[in-house]
């Protein structure tokens, strides 16, 4: 049984990637065919995310699993989950949704749906079928993000003098580890 997605960016109007591939392929397999698709560098982390009808992320699906905590569920890996594991052939005729972490600096996603379920056929490597428009780049301004920051409303008050604070204020690691 084939997949096939339409990926799509918020950021790019003409951008449209669709791509079948088995259901029985990992998620790497299908992380490996979208950069492919958008000519992104393959060195950077990336997720994916099965989302519910109105695209809130409900299971995350990585390259590396981050999370230190032992009492945490682990996340599945992509190179050891099968789509089909995560998606079942149910949800994807109900035209699953899927978000695809692409720049996680500037946390930026393409979105991902099932367009079709097509039995009777199998793919050994996933296959993009529409190829239209430039992909949005692969990594975020992360200057741009700070543009717009006022450095005076950090402290919560427009008036923050830091010469107000009392005498001892902060001391330096050194003045504590003398103690």
């Amino acid at each position: 049984m084939v997949y096939k997605f339409c990926v799509l960016s918020d950021e790019v109007e003409d951008f449209r990637r669709e791509i079948e591939i088995d259901a029985d392929a990992t998620f790497s397999d299908l992380n490996k065919a979208i950069l492919k698709s958008c000519k992104y560098k393959n060195d950077l982390m990336t997720s994916f995310f099965i989302c519910d009808s109105y695209w809130d992320k409900q299971q995350e699906i990585t390259a590396v699993d981050m999370n230190d905590d032992p009492k945490a569920d682990p996340i599945p890996l992509m190179d050891k989950t099968h789509i089909i594991d995560l998606i079942p052939e149910d949800k994807a005729a109900d035209k699953a949704k899927m978000l695809f972490l692409f720049d996680t600096m500037c946390d930026r996603y393409l979105f991902m749906q099932v367009r079709e379920v097509i039995d009777h056929k199998h793919l050994l490597n996933p296959e993009v079928v529409v190829s239209k428009g430039n992909a949005p780049k692969q990594e975020g301004d992360i200057d741009a993000m700070f543009d717009d920051l006022d450095v005076n409303s950090m402290y919560g008050d427009e008036d923050y003098d830091p010469d107000e604070l009392d005498s001892e204020g902060y001391q330096d690691l050194e003045d504590i580890e003398s103690r």
